[in-house]
């Protein structure tokens, strides 16, 4: 197993962590007496973000798609409270202040970012950029060193 494989696997793992505790701690958080269900909400709604991004991006480079899917879960997870912010007439300060400190926004939301982040990582391969030169295997004569590196 080369290095790749592994940080693949590590990342996998990762997500899978992470996405454990932020189901965990949004089902520890809701309250099912009031109605309230932000962490699953959020959770939701970052997957359904992600999968409507994830196809778009698919061909980007590793970096560039990186970034866009970070954005997509954020904004997805931020997403259910601002609707619920409007539904029921509700500042929307007052609402994200209230995910954030009763209902486990404060955790949800960053973990599930981080969970798509090592999910997106675990799943895209790192490849050279275009026109980059070849990569060569190790210990094998590589064209960009100098004629005095080859006389090892």
């Amino acid at each position: 197993m080369n290095r790749r494989k592994v940080g693949r696997a590590v990342a996998a793992l990762a997500a899978v962590a992470a996405f454990s505790w932020a189901g965990w701690y949004a089902s520890d958080s809701s309250m099912p007496e009031f109605h309230v269900y932000d962490g699953f909400w959020m959770i939701l709604w970052a997957t359904v973000a992600v999968i409507l991004v994830a196809p778009l991006v698919w061909r980007w480079p590793r970096d560039r798609s990186l970034a866009v899917i970070a954005l997509a879960a954020a904004v997805g997870s931020f997403v259910p409270l601002a609707v619920s912010a409007w539904r029921h007439h509700l500042p929307l300060l007052a609402r994200l202040r209230g995910s954030w400190v009763l209902a486990g926004g404060d955790l949800v939301g960053p973990v599930v970012v981080v969970g798509f982040v090592c999910l997106w990582l675990a799943l895209r391969e790192w490849t050279p950029k275009a026109g980059s030169k070849k990569v060569y295997e190790r210990g094998k004569p590589d064209e960009r060193r100098g004629p005095e590196d080859l006389s090892e």
